[in-house]
């Protein structure tokens, strides 16, 4: 469960709106489930590292016609909200950002149970936490592999929303892989990310869905990745790389 809740938190897929078409997960504002110092976005926040959770862009329901960002809080230090897992005071917490906050659909209860699970075992870790910033892509193999994990389980329970939720998750980091794929000597990498993000997408009408994910997980763990991580030089997961395509956009502007 704790894996099923990694893997909503890093997907666009839970939350709603504008925040969703802008491609922003929890992980966005809450990297590893720390803070993100780094987080600005024009009209939501005032410096780096804050964000107006009361703003309209996000959700109606909590907008209070005021520009009064705050800083993002770091998911490791206790807050307001108890962790205990026998107070539940965690879930219609989490309950009521994805669906006030952000405008996103009704989370099934499981989904809270496990959103909770992963926030509960959020710790702060020697050598990692919110300094861990550029993420590799082996970081992305272990986002598909906790949802793909987590959809097992939903599937075992028959929660089609969160199965339908975590296969999402899975086909978002697949795309953010793609991304960092880019050029001409890549396509054939981008075209295996393509056919695996619509062999997920089919798995969804499955009756034997557990089966089908696991054999799904098995090719692509052992053929798709391999071949990924081949290539991985090419790719824009290597900084020097990266810089080159950012530097010349720094300069124009």
């Amino acid at each position: 469960m704790v894996q099923a809740g990694q893997a909503l938190f890093n997907t666009p897929a839970l939350l709603g709106g504008q925040a969703a078409k802008a491609g922003l997960s929890c992980a966005s504002c809450h990297i590893n489930g720390r803070d993100n110092p780094h987080f600005m976005l024009a009209g939501v926040s005032d410096k780096a590292g804050t964000a107006d959770v009361t703003n309209s862009f996000f959700s109606p329901a909590r907008g209070n016609a005021r520009f009064d960002p705050v800083p993002i809080p770091d998911l490791a230090v206790p807050g307001k909200i108890s962790r205990e897992a026998d107070e539940k005071a965690l879930e219609p917490f989490i309950r009521t950002l994805i669906v006030e906050e952000f405008a996103g659909h009704e989370p099934s209860s499981a989904m809270l149970d496990a959103l909770a699970a992963y926030v509960r075992a959020i710790q702060n870790c020697p050598g990692g936490g919110r300094d861990a910033v550029a993420r590799k892509l082996d970081d992305q193999f272990a986002l598909i592999d906790a949802a793909i994990t987590g959809a097992k389980e939903m599937a075992e329970r028959d929660d089609r929303q969160a199965f339908r939720t975590l296969i999402a998750a899975a086909r978002h980091q697949l795309g953010v892989i793609a991304e960092r794929y880019a050029g001409s000597s890549l396509v054939r990498e981008r075209a295996l990310l393509l056919k695996a993000s619509r062999e997920l997408q089919a798995l969804g009408q499955d009756p034997d869905a557990v089966r089908a994910l696991a054999n799904w997980q098995s090719r692509f763990n052992g053929t798709t990745a391999n071949r990924l991580r081949a290539a991985e030089p090419l790719s824009l997961y290597v900084g020097a790389r990266l810089s080159t395509l950012v530097a010349p956009q720094r300069e124009s502007r």
